[in-house]
Formats: structure tokens, C-alpha cells, sequence
């Protein structure tokens, strides 16, 4: 199953609502299972239960597990087979057309983001050469925690900060996690997983030398997901092919089964040690090899689209544009309190 997170336009403003992509439409869960109870089962309060096992956003239906998977799979055999454009319970519109709706990221505010890093050969280059990995790369997975309120969607342009000149959007897997826990085991861990999406790390590739407790401006304005959540029994997430393309050229095709230290749940049970993990945290598989500019020595610029395509979930496309610029307080650094040694302001 495929879902999504979409926006419909109506006299009384905007709403959000989670839909299951079927066939070439999108089916509204929440007013498609409520009008699913009102019609083929005696449910004496359709609208309320709907709204507990089909809420309209993600989260919430991750909290109802396999209620809530039993629902949705409900409402979309019963839309399955209704003309485009039917109505439901209260006059709603069961699907939608896609060119009706406007498509947000399917987790548009995930409750924590861990990014890790697993794929060998990333920011190593094809020649030979880069940077080794350390030892404990190969059983401590490393992640940073970004920033769960800078979620790009799938009809969104990526900004270009004013602050570097190297842009890098990194191509990862999503991970969705739909089952919370602590210390899970790996088998747990591969249950806790909702379903996959694709994740670009947006990254200002220099700003390292002013991070050095871990990357803050460097990635926390933007982290693109979409466009929708594939339930993780629909698709192998170790091996998934993927391309990217830069104003139609190909800059990069590969797979997910590069080679990588971990597996999806792996990570889960890794990331669940000592911490409670919730339905809608997000973790990023990190970098897929070579799947990005610090690999590929080519950078996306203003004005540019770039093209992601991961086998199973779909296709991302974004207008790079330029980013906000009012001030320079992070290219050039703020007036302190403090004189710096004179060793650093040389350095």
C-alpha cells in the first residue's frame, strides 16, 4: 500500500488528509472508510470510528497498527470500484485525481529525525582513494539527529542557502517507524517498521569546518521526503534500483544494495537502545553510494531540476531556487564577546 499526505482547496480553507494512491487516483482513507461503514456495515457511529482507525494524517494512523491497516485496506477495496469523482458520507469526495490535490511530504512532521550512514563506498571516490572508514563504522551505525521541522514535500522547490556554494542532495531511504518501543531486538525492530520513503539529504557540503558538534546549518534547513510511504511488506528496501537526473542527464544510477553495513531494521534496534522510539520517527539510511555531488564532483545550481527515482516508491522532482538571504550571520559569523587567540584567527 502507498500513502500520502495531500491538501484539498474548499471555501472553508485548506485540509490536510491521508490518502492511498490506487491506480491513477487518490482515495481520501477517512472519508472513504466512514462512507464504507455507513453503507456496508451496521456501524451506528461511521464518522467517529473513521476518524479513530483512518485519521487524517499519518501519525495517527500508525498509532492504530493493524486496526488501522485493516480500515484503510477496507476503504480502498470499497472505493476500488467507484466511478471518479463519487461522493461519500456528508457530500465528500472518496478520491481524487492527482492534478486536484496538492501533495505534501507523506510525513510532513516526523517526531524525531536520526540520519545515519551505512553505505560503504559513500564519499569514497570511483578511483580509489577518499575518506577510509574507521573501524567502528562497521558495527556502530553513525547518525546525526537533523531537524524534524524543515520537512520538504514532493511539490516543493529545495532553496540553495546563500551561505554555501556546494550544494549536495544526498539520495537515502526513509525509514518510517510504525511501532514504538525501547531496546528492540532485531526482530522486533523489523516489525516497528510502518514503510519506507525517499529521503535527500540537503547538505551545504562546506560548512564543515564550522560544525564541529555535529552539522547544524549544514542540513538542518532542509530535508526533502516523498512522495509517498510504501508499506514495508511491498517492497525490499535492501535492494531497490535508483537514478537521479539533473535537467534530463543522467548523473547517477544504482542500487540500494550496494554495499552497507546494516540493514533497515538493524538501524531501528540500534537507534531503540536505551531510547523509546514513537510511530512517526524517521530515520535516514544515509547516502546510497555515489548517489551524491561529494561523490560524483558534479553540483546542482539555481535554476536546475533534479530527478529522483527509487524502484517501488516512486519519483521526486525539484526547481532548485534561490534560498532566503538577509543576513550573514552564518556565511560570515556573528561579533562575539570574546577575542579569538591569535593562532585561530590565523589559521
Amino acid at each position: 500500500m502507498k500513502l500520502v499526505t495531500f491538501e484539498i482547496h474548499s471555501r472553508l480553507g485548506h485540509h490536510r488528509r491521508l490518502g492511498a494512491l490506487v491506480d491513477e487516483r487518490i482515495v481520501d482513507l477517512t472519508t472513504a472508510y466512514a462512507t464504507f461503514l455507513a453503507q456496508r456495515t451496521d456501524e451506528p457511529t461511521p464518522r467517529e470510528l473513521a476518524q479513530l482507525r483512518t485519521p487524517p494524517d499519518l501519525i495517527g494512523w500508525l498509532r492504530g497498527q493493524h486496526k488501522s491497516r485493516e480500515a484503510a485496506e477496507q476503504a480502498v477495496a470499497f472505493a476500488r470500484d467507484l466511478p471518479a469523482g463519487a461522493l461519500g458520507l456528508d457530500e465528500g469526495r472518496i478520491s481524487f485525481d492527482r492534478d486536484e490535490v496538492h501533495l505534501l511530504a507523506p510525513l510532513p512532521r516526523p517526531n524525531s529525525l536520526r540520519d545515519f550512514s551505512i553505505f560503504e563506498e559513500h564519499m569514497t571516490r570511483r578511483e580509489g582513494g577518499g575518506i577510509p572508514k574507521r573501524p567502528t563504522w562497521f558495527r556502530y551505525p553513525p547518525y546525526y539527529k537533523g531537524n524534524p521541522d524543515s520537512i520538504i514535500g514532493p511539490e516543493d522547490a529545495i532553496p540553495y542557502p546563500y551561505y554555501t556554494g556546494k550544494l549536495d542532495l544526498e539520495l537515502e531511504i526513509g525509514i518510517i517507524v510504525g511501532r514504538g518501543g525501547r531496546n528492540l531486538s532485531v526482530e522486533q525492530a523489523k516489525q516497528a517498521i510502518a514503510g519506507y520513503t525517499i529521503l535527500i539529504d540537503c547538505s551545504a557540503r562546506d560548512r564543515g569546518e564550522t560544525e564541529f558538534l555535529g552539522p547544524t546549518k549544514a542540513k538542518d534547513w532542509a530535508t526533502v521526503l516523498g512522495p509517498c510511504m510504501v508499506t514495508a511488506d511491498e517492497i525490499d528496501e535492501g535492494n531497490l534500483a535508483c537514478r537521479i537526473t539533473v535537467d534530463g542527464e543522467v548523473w547517477f544510477e544504482g542500487s540500494t544494495s550496494a554495499p552497507r553495513s546494516f540493514l533497515a531494521h538493524h538501524l531501528v534496534a540500534y537507534a531503540s537502545d536505551n531510547e523509546t522510539l514513537q510511530p512517526g520517527d524517521l530515520l535516514g539510511t544515509g547516502t546510497v553510494s555515489y548517489s551524491c555531488s561529494v561523490d560524483l564532483h558534479r553540483w546542482p545550481q539555481v535554476g536546475q531540476t533534479v530527478r529522483f527515482d527509487v524502484e517501488g516508491i516512486g519519483s521526486l522532482e525539484h526547481k532548485i531556487v534561490a534560498g532566503e538571504h538577509v543576513v550573514d550571520h552564518v556565511r560570515n559569523g556573528l561579533d562575539g564577546l570574546l577575542q579569538a587567540p591569535r593562532e585561530a584567527v590565523t589559521a
